[in-house]
């Protein structure tokens, strides 16, 4: 009886860490439910669970690109209970948005990356260039009168295309879509002429020959496009810009909290049957220690904050 007695008493004494998670964990989404992401954040939060011993309650929160679920997960109590399902916008939105009520790379800690991906240049099958060197080349014979679609100012499939400009010194004009269905038509008739994007939505038109993949915007190519080139491989040594997805938590949680999620995290990662559906929606699996994802997110806020000044990209 004593001895039974002395362990509840260092059970109710120990910090709340110790007994982390001991209730489900919300996971925002900064997109709608029912793409590519969602069931990203779905498979390798359901892994974690695994690991973890509780479930996620999902809960999309879509809107000012990205800030309104990274806002609530900002301001929430900084014990691992609220995390965030996070991209690019973590990195871009502090210089992007004039104003914000809280800031990405201060107030949100990264927990590593899920995977991540690079945009597709994708040329109008209309337009007389065959690789990047060719469309350097033209573009540099033709300055300004070449266009390029985004899904909206600021967004990865803008800037991607700014660094881009920079790293190959040609001008091109952007033309920002609300979205991927739009661009489509567009680039196959060729009011547009570029676009830099995912694989799958615009898959189709490839097939058709209607639409040509230049190149990939990754360090390396990837598994499900092996046989298109990276743009640093055709002719700017060095260059990338990726989309990635990855979980972030409230600043100030406790180290061992994060070291939890972190190693659930990779473990989920480190299964080959999740590393092979990840690398089918044509993504990279991407585990992190907690340091390495510090430096990753620092990295890519300086080379988004590059490319936001750049463009002369603002939001309210």
């Amino acid at each position: 009886m004593k001895r039974a007695l002395l362990a509840a008493l260092a059970l109710a004494c120990a910090p709340a860490w110790a007994q982390y998670p001991a209730k489900p964990i919300r996971l925002l989404l900064t997109f709608s439910s029912g793409g590519q992401a969602d069931l990203l954040a779905r498979l390798v939060s359901e892994k974690m669970r695994t690991t973890l011993g509780q479930p996620f309650v999902i809960e999309p929160k879509p809107g000012a690109g990205g800030n309104l679920a990274m806002e609530a997960v900002a301001k929430a109590p900084a014990d691992g209970y609220t995390l965030v399902f996070g991209t690019p916008a973590v990195a871009i939105n502090g210089k992007l948005y004039k104003q914000l009520a809280y800031d990405p790379l201060k107030d949100l800690a990264p927990l590593g990356l899920a995977a991540w991906g690079p945009y597709v240049v994708y040329a109008s099958g209309t337009l007389p260039v065959n690789s990047i060197g060719e469309l350097i080349a033209y573009a540099k014979a033709k300055p300004g009168e070449l266009n390029y679609a985004s899904v909206g100012v600021g967004s990865g499939t803008h800037l991607a295309a700014v660094l881009f400009t920079l790293a190959a010194g040609v001008q091109m004009t952007h033309v920002p879509y609300k979205g991927i269905q739009q661009i489509a038509p567009d680039l196959v008739s060729g009011s547009v002429h570029l676009t830099f994007n995912a694989f799958g939505p615009l898959a189709q038109f490839v097939q058709s020959g209607r639409v040509k993949m230049l190149a990939t915007s990754g360090a390396r190519r990837i598994p499900a496009l092996a046989e298109v080139p990276t743009i640093a491989e055709s002719g700017l040594p060095g260059f990338e810009a990726t989309g990635w997805y990855g979980f972030f938590t409230t600043a100030g949680t406790p180290r061992e909290v994060l070291q939890k999620l972190n190693g659930a995290i990779v473990g989920a990662l480190s299964e080959r049957e999740t590393a092979e559906r990840i690398e089918k929606m044509a993504l990279v699996p991407a585990p992190q220690t907690l340091e390495e994802a510090a430096r990753f997110i620092g990295a890519e806020a300086e080379k988004w904050g590059r490319a936001v000044l750049a463009s002369g990209a603002s939001a309210e």
